[in-house]
């Protein structure tokens, strides 16, 4: 599987689908569950992915390792978004 390209479009569009379930569920509009199930499973898709990147990285040293994946355990969204937005090409 080609994490490259995936993890991206996995972690923007698991975004936008749990924010609509989000604004589904306040307003108790129809099919809310369904854009908030998929959008989990989505992004559960991008976290496995990242953390398979990070642990099989040759260019950063184990503590590091630990510590992003420590990041995505505890603060997901967050750590996700700045691993894309700006360390994921010094990790891989």
């Amino acid at each position: 599987m080609d994490f490259k390209k995936n993890l991206p479009w996995s972690f923007s569009i698991s975004f936008v689908l749990i924010i609509i379930g989000a604004l589904f569920k306040i307003t108790y509009m129809p099919f809310a569950n369904i854009f908030l199930g998929f959008g989990l499973f989505l992004f559960a898709f991008f976290m496995v992915g990242s953390v398979y990147e990070i642990s099989n990285s040759k260019k950063i040293e184990g503590t590091e390792k630990f510590i992003w994946i420590m990041g995505f355990i505890f603060f997901g969204f967050f750590t996700g978004l700045l691993y894309l937005l700006s360390y994921r090409r010094k990790i891989i």
